[in-house]
């Protein structure tokens, strides 16, 4: 792939981020925004399949995203990662209650997270915004791959946003030809560059909490988010995320900064929530990412960059896979 394909790939991929953000930010209406975008198919089909030639032609073996991904996984489950969080916790907790200041530590349900710690059973993971299924190559997963605009037949289309997620109970009298989503029915979601695809934190709200609702106990949520500054620089933004992770119901267990990329895995630690789907406009002063902030101007010129800002663009997609 040359050069000039690379950088109308990137294009792409931005343009679309840009076209959203905007007119959410001239309209303020978010079903508005996205029933418009989801009339768009054309252009969802263009967007997923640049991500698609991206990462099987530019980001090909440098997959390092999904290669932390797995390692957290493994080490949570198959090699002591939960069963040290949950001592820990446990620890924590007790010390909390001798010195009369109890804080929230491993869940007192007393229904118990069914892994097996003998056997390394297959984990059930769902990948959201998935494109690809990339994690398909791992035999230590069962995937559930879904994505808005799938690039691949393997990967089922879902409008997560506005995906119900039933009861378990209710598993039997659900005669539906659609994806059905069940509480509590993976040990792992996946959230891989996709919540910044939402323009609204309200949006990433919702995904957050219904990856929560679809996690088995001590189940694990990972986040991966592209930020090519230095570890600090949006540290704020990181110590909010994890704040509205954990009123949602999570605790973090690992966060690594790579070059371009903020890392994070969430342990579901309780079977009840502070928020509801209906509240999740209560944490989108939480889960915000800097574009939230720019200002659009209300008119129809498209998105114009100068030389230096193409050539930015382009080096971050051709270095994002070297550390991702």
């Amino acid at each position: 792939m040359d050069k000039t394909e690379h950088q109308n790939l990137s294009n792409t991929i931005r343009e679309v981020h840009e076209k959203l953000r905007k007119s959410f930010h001239l309209t303020q209406d978010l079903n508005k925004v996205w029933q418009e975008h989801i009339k768009e198919e054309d252009l969802r089909k263009k967007y997923s399949q640049a991500m698609m030639k991206l990462a099987t032609e530019i980001w090909v073996g440098k997959d390092c995203r999904i290669e932390w991904s797995y390692r957290a996984c493994m080490n949570f489950f198959y090699h002591g990662g939960l069963e040290k969080f949950l001592a820990r916790e446990k620890k924590i907790k007790e010390l909390s209650i001798i010195k009369g200041k109890e804080t929230p530590g491993i869940s007192d349900d007393t229904r118990q997270n069914n892994f097996d710690f003998s056997t390394k059973r297959q984990l059930k993971l769902l990948d959201i915004g998935s494109c690809y299924n990339p994690f398909s190559k791992f035999s230590e997963f069962s995937c559930v791959a879904i994505d808005l605009t799938p690039a691949t037949k393997d990967v089922l289309p879902c409008d997560f946003l506005q995906a119900e997620i039933h009861m378990k109970s209710n598993a039997e009298v659900i005669n539906d030809s659609k994806l059905t989503f069940f509480e509590e029915s993976f040990d792992i979601v996946v959230m891989s560059l996709v919540l910044e695809y939402l323009p609204a934190a309200e949006q990433r709200a919702i995904f957050c909490f219904k990856a929560w609702q679809l996690l088995q106990l001590y189940g694990l949520c990972i986040i991966i988010t592209p930020d090519s500054k230095s570890l600090h620089h949006n540290a704020p933004m990181m110590k909010s995320w994890k704040t509205a992770f954990e009123k949602i119901g999570f605790k973090r267990v690992k966060y690594e900064k790579l070059t371009h990329l903020h890392c994070m895995a969430f342990c579901k630690m309780y079977m009840t929530s502070s928020v509801d789907i209906s509240s999740c406009k209560s944490l989108s002063d939480l889960l915000y990412i800097p574009q939230d902030f720019k200002c659009y101007a209300d008119d129809d010129l498209p998105i114009e960059r100068s030389e230096e800002e193409c050539q930015s663009l382009y080096e971050q997609f051709s270095e994002l896979p070297n550390e991702v």
